[in-house]
């Protein structure tokens, strides 16, 4: 079996290289069908995909994964697992799904186990994937084909976490291969059945909805804090101290945090859908906003208008719009350039090659930190914990111009050691800036 690489799996997505990469350190050989060659693309230092891109090259080189950039081009007489990884949160991601099942189904081996993984609202799995699979394929799910759900979703953890994590298997008709489940555990060691695919549909996305209720929440909270100049981590502090429950702070990955909003707003009317929901999703927009007039209000208090200010922005964790396949210029450097403001980015270790090209001449993008916040009137720190030892808050108040303002929106910075080096320091929820 693993000689043969007789397990396929296609996406465009993280979902799809974390699984491939835990297949093949699983044991299991596999094709691997995506945009997943080395074409400079950033991840913006998330420590999850550099981590399984390292292994990714390390499998390729060994033969355990073969990419195919095209799933024409897959042998899939033999193919006996073929996981389609997608999420189905809008029509381009559908239609595009549809294709790829109506042009894999007529060629499809008599006995392939076939795995849907992602995010979709329940009944989708029924109504698109084993429809289609039927109609066009002439084969019948449950007596010619097996067919599976798992609520597949990454979250921007590190790779040991998201393979630890619970995962959930369905298939329809109760009808679970013995051997397809095996060949899972052996990935996902907490993996367990569910009794039908509607609810393990309804469980991975309400589990997604529910991470980006509790981050909209989150930023409300802190916003309240800053209008009460009060700094929101202490009070944190003082609920873990005292078991009142709050949600806990985290470094943002909107680009995928929107995913499960997005599907769940798209199944319900306007009038009678999930109000919370949709309020989250609308909170959770504005982060770049709530971003921009941080930014604002830290250069009033150095006595800096927006026009012709320099800021620096150092990092780019949270800062992303587009999904990780598809990178392209922040969003908070075109909001800037608006305002009149001067801009330098230096993007972190993932290089400064494929951002000069992304964000052209509307920001000047250094390969040295330093570098980037030479001069500048405030710094936009952004980059992981993973980081912290690129940062020396004496080193970069040297550079910047005096006074100076440090944004820390991922907090890999003390607020005490900054405000030592003799530059403001603030971020959302400190309830310290002065209009």
């Amino acid at each position: 079996m693993e000689e043969n690489h007789s397990v396929a799996i296609i996406g465009d997505n993280p979902e799809a290289l974390l699984l491939s990469v835990l297949y093949a350190e699983a044991g299991i050989s596999n094709y691997l069908v995506g945009p997943f060659g080395d074409d400079g693309r950033t991840h913006a230092n998330r420590p999850g995909l550099e981590e399984a891109l390292w292994l990714l090259g390390i499998f390729k080189k060994s033969g355990k994964i073969r990419i195919t950039p095209d799933y024409h081009r897959l042998p899939l007489s033999q193919v006996r697992t073929l996981i389609l990884t997608t999420h189905a949160s809008g029509p381009d991601q559908t239609n595009e799904l549809e294709m790829t099942i109506r042009n894999l189904a007529p060629e499809l081996a008599f006995g392939t186990s076939i795995a849907f993984a992602g995010l979709c609202k329940p009944r989708y799995t029924s109504a698109v994937v084993k429809s289609t699979m039927e109609k066009h394929g002439g084969l019948k799910i449950g007596v010619d084909m097996t067919l599976y759900y798992i609520p597949l979703f990454w979250a921007g953890e590190r790779i040991r976490e998201f393979k630890e994590k619970r995962k959930v298997l369905a298939g329809f008709d109760d009808a679970v291969s013995t051997a397809f489940q095996k060949e899972l555990l052996r990935v996902f060691p907490t993996l367990s059945l569910t009794s039908t695919v509607e609810v393990a549909e309804a469980s991975g996305l309400y589990s997604a909805v529910s991470r980006e209720v509790a981050r909209a929440l989150e930023l409300e909270l802190a916003k309240m804090s800053e209008a009460h100049g009060v700094n929101y981590d202490e009070v944190l502090e003082l609920c873990r101290d005292s078991r009142i429950t709050l949600t806990e702070r985290s470094n943002p990955v909107p680009e995928r945090e929107s995913i499960g909003t997005s599907i769940a707003l798209s199944s319900s009317q306007r009038r009678n859908g999930p109000r919370l929901v949709r309020a989250a999703h609308c909170i959770n927009g504005e982060y770049q906003s709530q971003i921009v007039d941080m930014i604002r209000r830290a250069l009033s208090r150095c006595g800096y208008p927006f026009r012709r200010s320099r800021v620096a922005i150092i990092g780019t964790d949270g800062l992303l719009k587009n999904p990780w396949s598809k990178p392209e210029s922040l969003p908070i450097i075109e909001s800037l350039r608006k305002r009149g403001a001067r801009i330098s980015l230096y993007p972190g270790e993932t290089g400064s090659q494929p951002w000069a090209q992304m964000v052209g001449d509307h920001a000047r993008v250094e390969s040295s930190l330093l570098r980037a916040v030479a001069e500048a009137n405030c710094t936009v720190v952004a980059l992981p914990k993973s980081s912290t030892i690129e940062l020396d808050a004496n080193q970069i108040a040297n550079e910047m111009n005096r006074p100076g303002a440090i944004c820390d929106l991922t907090r890999v910075l003390e607020a005490s050691n900054v405000e030592k080096a003799g530059l403001f320091y603030t971020t959302i929820g400190r309830g310290t800036l002065d209009e």
